[in-house]
């Protein structure tokens, strides 16, 4: 296998193949990672450089080196390591700068805060070179939303969640190019008849190993917002309807969200109330309680990925022992490349929430 290597320019530099090993875990929420190791010789040493970009050819995506490791044991063999993530962790490096006030389809709405934060801002020094927006999808899930001197990565996360969508950047390496885009993975499970149906399953032969969680942790259901105001002047919304045990209520403080358009209009109460609301969804997004399979699929089985399957599709994991159907979104796939072949892990549904996502949640309110 060979990895090309560009500079940020997107200028081609060199590749790298015969590699130790190699992880690459696509993400259809988020950016996803990577970690290489090699040996280390001059011409990988020049090759390895922080901000150098990898690119397995025919990949839609690639990723940009932001951490270099240079190893020596014991024997006097010496190793690199390079760490990163893919193209679409260039938002991280921008924040939304100032006020917007988006009432739109979702996708819209993403690629205005990039537009706006990276490809056409007021300050040309915030320009992200080489990027622009993709072909419009047409993809009609709304959101009613403001936002201000957020991080651009994590809006654009949150508004996935919301809205079940993916984005990415794509790299077109012939054009020069990164294109961001909003996407949709296909619903493959067994409960529609469009699409061929794909059933992951030990029984089928093509799972190797899996993990099954089941979990309530972080899970809220029942937010009550609190927006501009003071004691009973306050305003107050509140998302979801559960009821005794089954209630788990969680507040989101919102005062920064101001009443009052880019215009310096003041917003009718319903407006404001409507915006408040979407800021109780987005808090429910980030507290879903946790389903998910984790599966070591058999690259050698009935199912070929990237062909029957792919990174934000909804397929259906049985497990006949387990006692369990579930249809879940293909939502993470790990591709690990070593000496000794490839293995394919995917996660299946919403994954458990780290501590650095707990305290993202909590630091958003």
């Amino acid at each position: 296998m060979e990895l090309l290597i560009f500079d940020r320019n997107l200028t081609f530099k060199g590749i790298v193949e015969g590699f130790i090993s190699f992880r690459y875990v696509r993400k259809y929420f988020e950016a996803g990672e990577f970690e290489l190791h090699c040996g280390l010789t001059p011409e990988i040493l020049s090759l390895l450089k922080r901000e150098n970009i990898i690119y397995i050819k025919g990949d839609p995506e690639a990723a940009y080196i932001e951490y270099v490791n240079l190893k020596q044991d014991e024997e006097g063999k010496e190793i690199i390591i390079a760490k990163g993530y893919f193209l679409t962790g260039y938002l991280n490096r921008r924040i939304i700068w100032g006020t917007e006030i988006i009432n739109d389809t979702t996708e819209n709405a993403m690629r205005q805060l990039v537009d706006h934060n990276c490809i056409n801002p007021m300050d040309l020094s915030r320009i992200i070179n080489n990027l622009t927006l993709g072909s419009l999808k047409g993809f009609n899930e709304s959101v009613n939303y403001q936002v201000s001197y957020s991080n651009l990565a994590e809006e654009i996360k949150n508004l996935s969640n919301i809205s079940d969508l993916g984005h990415r950047i794509k790299f077109d390496p012939v054009n020069k190019d990164l294109i961001f885009e909003v996407y949709k993975g296909q619903d493959r499970s067994i409960s529609q008849n469009v699409n061929p149906r794909i059933i992951f399953s030990k029984e089928f032969e093509n799972v190797l190993s899996q993990e099954f969680t089941d979990s309530l942790n972080n899970y809220k259901n029942l937010v009550l917002i609190g927006g501009i105001g003071e004691g009973p002047e306050r305003k107050l919304a509140t998302v979801g309807n559960s009821a005794g045990l089954d209630r788990f209520e969680i507040f989101a403080d919102q005062k920064s969200l101001t009443n009052v358009d880019k215009d310096n209009n003041v917003l009718s109460e319903q407006a404001y109330h409507d915006l408040l609301i979407e800021k109780g969804n987005e808090a429910l997004a980030a507290t879903k309680e946790v389903l998910t399979f984790d599966s070591t699929i058999n690259v050698n089985s009935n199912l070929a990925y990237k062909k029957d399957f792919n990174l934000g599709d909804i397929v259906t994991c049985v497990s006949k022992r387990w006692n369990l159907v579930i249809n879940a979104r293909i939502t993470e796939v790990e591709e690990v490349y070593e000496q000794n072949g490839q293995t394919i892990n995917i996660i299946f549904g919403n994954n458990v929430p780290t501590l650095i996502d707990k305290l993202k949640q909590k630091m958003r309110g």
